[in-house]
C-alpha cells in the first residue's frame, strides 16, 4: 500500500464507501415526503422526554421575472427534552449510529433519524442542544456541500455555542434543557412543498395522526408556526390537533359537529388482544376497530361522504399501523379503494417495539412491511398439496417466517372487516331516497296476494289466519335491530309497513353462519321472512346486482349488472345440477323437489295458475 499524502492524509484511496458518494445515496433514502422526514425529529424530540415541540417554517419572498413567491428559507424543530452531551451530540449526527440502538422502549432505536431525514430534505442540517440553559448549548452540523467537497470527513466534535436570539424570539419559551435542529440550504426539488403554510398545513394532517395518542393524553404539544424573515410576528400559528383515522377521540380536528365528540363507534365490546411468543418472552398486539354513528347519517337522506366530516374521513381510508403508540403507516392496501363505505370504519393494530422484526418495521419508521404484504396474502398460493391452514402455519414457523405469528391476526381483520362493510351499507339503507319505499307497494305484496291466494284455495296453513298485532310489531322491530343490525330508523319503517299494508312476507337480509344462501323464518302474526344470507356469494353477485337503490352508473356499468346477475343465475341452476348428479341415492326425491318447486315457481310468477 502506497503511502499516504498531505490532505488525503487521514484518507484511504481505495475506500470502500467514499463518503460524499454515501451521502448522495442516503439523501434518497426514500421519505413520503417533507412532513414524514420532520416526523423523525419528532420522535426524537419524543425520544428524549419532550412534552412541548414547536415547528417552526421561516420563509422570505423569491422574485420570479414580474412576480414573488414564497419560499422556505429553514425550517426548525425545537423542544424542551433532556438535551444531549457533546457526546451524545456527535453520535445523533452520525449515520446508523445513536444511543438507543440495543433500546426496545420508546418510538427510537434505528440511529438514522435525525441525519438521514435531514439531508434528504435540505443541504445543511445545524444543532444546538443544552442541559443548562440556552446559553450553554453545544453545537454541531452536516453540510452536504462540505461533504461533496472532501472538506468535511467527520461529524465536527461539538463547541460550545449559545442558541442563537433569533431562534429564541420565535419561540414561545425556551426550557433549561432542549434541542434545536435547524434545516437550510434548500434544493429547489427536495421539499415537497415551497411554501411555510404548506408545509405546516400538510405537516398538521401527519403528525396530528401519528402522534394522536401523544396529543390526545396530554404527553405532547406540538405547535407550529410560519414566519416571514424581517417580520416579529407569525403569519400563521397554532397547535396541532388530532387527527384520528379511528374517530373514537372526543377533540380532533374532524369537521362539525364532530370536533367534540366522536363520529365513530367502537366495534365490538372490547378490543381484541393477540399474545405472540417471541424471542423467549410474549408480547401483546392490539387490535382495535370502530364504525361510523348512525348520527353520521343525514336526516335529510342526503350523502354523508359529501359533508365536511365525510370529505375529511376520506383522507383517514385505511388500516392505522401503530408501534408504542405512534402511527407507522396507514395502509389502503386492505381496503376497497373505490367503495366510498371504506371511509366508514377504522382499523388500528398497535404493537410494541419488541415485535419490530415480525411486523417488518423499516429504518425510516414509515411502515411494516411484513405485516402490510399480508393484506393481500392467500396461503393457500404457497400451501402444499393437501396441508391445512394450521400445518402451513407450523411448516412456516418451524423455517423462521414471521408470518406464522401473524396469520392470527390478519384472518381476524379480514372476518371483521367483512360484517362491518355489511352493517354500514345497511345503515344507509331506505335513506337513499326523499321517500320511503318499504311502506312502497313491492314485490312483497305481490308475495302476499300470492300467500292469500294458495290459502283460498285450499293450501291453507295455520300461519294463515293469524293477525299481525301491535305486539308482533314491536317483538319484529326488535328482531330487525338485534338480530338482523338494521339502523333503528329502518327497523321502524319496515316493521310499520309490514303492519300498516298487512304483509305476510317480507325479504331481509343477515349474515349468517353455514352454506344456505337463505332462511326462511315464521314470525309472530303469521309473517314469512325470507332472509338472504348476505355471507353466501349469491348474494352480492345476484341481489346486490339487482338493488333497486341506483346511483349515478352509466349505461355500461348497468349492464354489467344484468350480465353479472344473469351469469350467477345461471351457475346457481348448474351447482343445482351437479348436486343432483352427486346424490344418486336421492335422485327421484330430487326430481320431484323440483316438480313442486317448479309448480309453485309457476304460480306465483304468473296472474293465473294454469292447471
Amino acid at each position: 500500500m502506497s503511502e499516504m499524502t498531505s490532505g488525503d492524509a487521514r484518507r484511504l484511496a481505495g475506500e470502500i464507501i467514499p463518503p460524499e458518494l454515501a451521502v448522495k445515496a442516503m439523501r434518497d433514502s426514500g421519505y413520503k415526503n417533507t412532513a414524514y422526514a420532520l416526523a423523525e425529529l419528532i420522535d426524537n424530540s419524543v425520544q428524549a422526554n419532550a412534552s412541548n415541540v414547536e415547528l417552526i417554517c421561516l420563509e422570505d419572498y423569491e422574485q420570479l421575472s414580474e412576480r414573488s413567491r414564497r419560499r422556505s428559507q429553514a425550517i426548525a424543530i425545537l423542544d424542551n427534552g433532556d438535551g444531549m452531551t457533546p457526546e451524545t451530540l456527535r453520535l445523533a449526527l452520525q449515520f446508523g449510529n445513536g444511543t438507543h440502538l440495543t433500546d426496545r422502549k420508546g418510538i427510537g432505536r434505528f440511529g438514522m433519524g435525525l441525519p438521514n431525514s435531514s439531508i434528504s430534505q435540505c443541504r445543511r442540517v445545524e444543532v444546538w442542544t443544552w442541559q443548562s440553559g440556552p446559553d450553554n448549548a453545544m453545537y454541531s452540523y452536516l453540510d452536504v456541500d462540505e461533504i461533496e467537497g472532501r472538506l468535511l470527513y467527520a461529524v465536527p466534535e461539538p463547541e460550545p455555542k449559545p442558541l442563537p436570539q433569533e431562534w429564541r424570539n420565535r419561540s414561545q419559551g425556551i426550557g433549561t434543557t432542549g434541542t434545536l435542529v435547524v434545516w437550510s440550504k434548500f434544493d429547489e426539488y427536495r421539499l415537497s412543498w415551497r411554501g411555510a403554510l404548506a408545509t405546516l398545513r400538510n405537516t398538521e394532517a401527519l403528525v396530528g395522526r401519528m402522534y394522536r395518542k401523544f396529543i390526545n393524553d396530554g404527553r405532547l404539544s406540538i405547535r407550529l408556526a410560519a414566519l416571514t424573515d424581517g417580520e416579529a410576528e407569525p403569519s400563521y400559528d397554532a397547535f396541532v390537533r388530532v387527527n384520528d383515522p379511528l374517530y373514537l377521540m372526543d377533540s380532533s380536528s374532524t369537521p362539525a359537529p364532530f370536533d367534540t365528540s366522536p363520529m365513530f363507534q367502537s366495534w365490538g365490546d372490547e378490543d381484541e388482544v393477540f399474545s405472540i411468543a417471541y424471542d423467549g418472552a410474549t408480547h401483546d398486539v392490539v387490535v382495535r376497530m370502530s364504525w361510523a354513528r348512525e348520527e353520521t347519517v343525514p336526516n335529510d337522506k342526503s350523502d354523508r361522504g359529501a359533508k365536511p366530516y365525510g370529505k375529511h374521513a376520506a383522507k383517514n381510508v385505511g388500516l392505522s399501523i401503530v408501534r408504542e403508540g405512534r402511527e407507522l403507516d396507514l395502509d389502503s392496501a386492505w381496503t376497497n379503494s373505490y367503495d366510498p363505505v371504506e371511509r366508514w370504519w377504522g382499523v388500528e393494530v398497535e404493537f410494541p417495539s419488541t415485535l419490530d422484526e415480525v411486523f417488518g418495521v423499516t429504518n425510516n419508521k414509515q411502515s411494516a412491511t411484513v405485516f402490510s404484504q399480508m393484506a393481500q396474502f392467500d396461503w393457500r398460493a404457497e400451501a402444499n398439496p393437501g396441508e391445512s391452514l394450521s400445518e402451513f402455519r407450523e411448516r412456516i414457523q418451524s423455517e423462521g417466517d414471521p408470518r406464522s405469528l401473524l396469520l392470527p391476526i390478519v384472518d381476524h381483520i379480514r372476518q371483521q372487516i367483512q360484517e362491518v362493510r355489511k352493517r354500514l351499507k345497511k345503515q344507509t339503507e331506505g335513506r337513499r331516497t326523499k321517500t320511503d319505499r318499504h311502506d312502497k307497494p313491492t314485490v312483497e305484496d305481490l308475495a302476499t296476494t300470492k300467500f292469500r291466494e294458495r290459502a283460498e284455495q285450499g293450501h291453507s296453513t295455520e300461519v294463515d289466519a293469524e293477525e299481525f298485532t301491535e305486539a308482533d310489531r314491536e317483538s319484529f322491530e326488535q328482531d330487525l335491530k338485534e338480530d338482523k343490525h338494521y339502523p333503528e330508523n329502518v327497523a321502524e319503517e319496515i316493521a310499520n309497513a309490514v303492519m300498516t299494508r298487512k304483509r305476510k312476507v317480507v325479504f331481509l337480509t343477515k349474515a349468517m353462519e353455514g352454506y344456505a344462501f337463505f332462511n326462511v323464518e315464521h314470525k309472530q302474526g303469521g309473517l314469512t321472512a325470507v332472509v338472504f344470507n348476505t355471507n353466501h356469494p349469491f348474494y352480492e353477485q345476484l341481489m346486490e346486482s339487482l338493488e333497486p337503490n341506483i346511483g349515478d352508473e352509466t349505461d355500461a356499468e348497468l349492464m354489467d349488472r344484468i350480465h353479472k346477475a344473469a351469469d350467477t343465475l345461471e351457475l346457481l341452476f348448474a351447482a343445482w345440477a351437479r348436486y343432483e348428479l352427486e346424490e344418486v341415492r336421492q335422485q327421484n326425491r330430487l326430481f320431484e323437489m323440483r316438480q313442486e318447486w317448479g309448480k309453485m315457481a309457476r304460480f306465483f310468477l304468473t296472474e293465473e295458475e294454469d292447471d
